[in-house]
């Protein structure tokens, strides 16, 4: 008997849209986006940066990737690069991003972060990240870890009274949605708020005054909008239209203009078009 999409983290929903994505493109493509990723890893196994250097943020946009296109010979590889930053101090997307790594590539086999730990260095210790980030990154983890655990319900008391400023970035309208539905919440009027980041003809913008689209914030606009069970008509031909727009040699671009090949957002127009055709 299956899970409930309920019971399912967002990471592995991601996971399971971009595998979507992937199956949705033809065979040419397909071959291109699966050598384009394994291009992407460094010798030490993991995944590179737009400078070439071997990142843990970007292993883990590769890590998603890898596994979704059941590349896993390229899985066990970035082990070893895991194995090699054990103990080393790490700065808070690092941190982030090392821990839901291990959890694609150890399963369980390691200590996974107290809640305390996610607190206190997304409040307190990572003040020098942007604080919308720092939420997003948060919110992602402890849903990773926490969320078939009654722990999670300490988080319905906070979104009663949590509504992202004005000037907040799209992407936390989307995480608001996703963390409300799945406590239990109303989200009809984030729901609203979300598609005033809508500009017909392109797609979502990272903020309401921007001119261009992007696929990261259109990705996660368009998952927030699935799980919140709206209706995806109205913006998904604009939404396609970026997605076809920005695909490139095996690999997705932002979509606003950046012509830089990167896994960021390859998983990013793989998730879209996930949702899309899903």
């Amino acid at each position: 008997m299956g899970s409930k999409k309920s019971d399912i983290p967002v990471y592995r929903q991601f996971i399971e849209l971009v595998q979507k994505g992937f199956s949705a493109l033809d065979a040419e493509s397909r071959e291109e986006v699966k050598k384009f990723v394994q291009l992407c890893q460094h010798e030490t196994g993991g995944f590179t940066n737009r400078t070439g250097s071997p990142d843990l943020y970007y292993s883990l946009f590769g890590v998603w990737l890898a596994l979704a296109l059941e590349l896993n010979e390229t899985l066990e590889n970035q082990k070893r690069f895991i194995a090699g930053n054990a103990g080393e101090e790490k700065g808070l997307v690092d941190s982030f991003a090392l821990w839901l790594i291990r959890l694609v590539v150890f399963k369980h086999e390691f200590t996974k972060p107290s809640v305390f730990k996610l607190l206190n260095l997304t409040f307190f210790e990572g003040n020098k990240t942007s604080f919308f980030y720092r939420l997003f990154l948060f919110l992602l983890t402890f849903d990773a870890f926490y969320r078939n655990n009654t722990v999670h319900f300490f988080s319905r008391p906070a979104l009663l009274f949590f509504s992202p400023s004005p000037d907040a970035p799209c992407s936390i309208m989307a995480a608001t949605i996703v963390a409300r539905h799945t406590a239990g919440l109303n989200t009809k009027k984030e729901t609203e708020r979300l598609l005033g980041y809508f500009e017909e003809n392109k797609g979502f913008k990272v903020f309401e005054e921007t001119e261009e689209a992007d696929l990261l914030s259109t990705a996660v606009s368009l998952f927030a909008l699935k799980t919140a069970v709206a209706d995806l008509r109205l913006v998904k031909p604009a939404c396609l239209k970026l997605i076809q727009q920005n695909y490139s040699n095996g690999a997705f671009l932002a979509g606003s203009g950046d012509e830089m090949h990167d896994l960021e957002y390859t998983f990013y127009g793989l998730l879209a078009l996930g949702i899309l055709v899903g």
